[in-house]
């Protein structure tokens, strides 16, 4: 750790850590200046702009992605699936379909080397509702009305800031980074299928 001496009349030190960052006290309020960050909210897309999961990608998978911004960085913090389907189901099936799915929905990003990063790869209702990390019972995790007065389904919220400290994936500026969902099966027995992401834009 590094010391420095602020230019002030009582030359008090303040201390730099091995990571450049300046090791002071919470003054409990946000500094003056300009606020360099927005709120940033979307949908997982196609390149056709298309938001429905439920599709059929056994044969051709299909991408939904958010692409990086040419101008601002974006850090998604949190994404939200929200499923709907016709009648009552099981934890170990996808949607009403009776049996799980065989390849998965694949939830990944490319980072800054290029690579692709796999985060999760649900196949059943019960592995979206493991990667929300609440407490889920046979009884809790499907509720009703949601494409149509009597259809059944559930939402899953994922904080990906609980597990990309502090702020959750980042797509750089000006790059080709992107967070995707590939549908590689036949995910039409979820009438309502779709995920959105949340997070925030940081500005110059």
């Amino acid at each position: 750790m590094w010391k420095f001496l602020l230019a002030d009349k009582d030359e008090q030190a303040v201390n730099v850590t091995d990571d450049h960052c300046l090791s002071v006290s919470d003054c409990g309020a946000p500094p003056f200046g300009k606020q360099k960050t927005i709120i940033f909210s979307s949908k997982f897309l196609t390149s056709a702009g298309s938001d429905d999961l439920g599709i059929n990608g056994s044969v051709t998978p299909v991408e939904f992605c958010i692409n990086a911004d040419e101008n601002k960085d974006i850090y998604i913090t949190r994404i939200s699936f929200i499923l709907g389907y016709g009648t009552g189901s099981n934890l170990y099936e996808f949607a009403d379909a009776g049996t799980p799915l065989t390849n998965g929905v694949k939830l990944s990003y490319f980072n800054s080397f290029g690579e692709e990063v796999t985060i999760m790869n649900p196949k059943a209702n019960y592995s979206f509702q493991r990667a929300s990390g609440q407490l889920v019972t046979n009884t809790n995790w499907e509720t009703r009305g949601f494409a149509a007065a009597g259809d059944y389904g559930y939402f899953v919220n994922i904080n990906l800031k609980d597990i990309m400290l502090p702020y959750g994936i980042k797509l750089d500026k000006g790059t080709n980074q992107k967070a995707c969902i590939t549908i590689r099966d036949d995910c039409r027995a979820a009438d309502l299928f779709n995920c959105q992401a949340f997070g925030f834009e940081r500005i110059e």
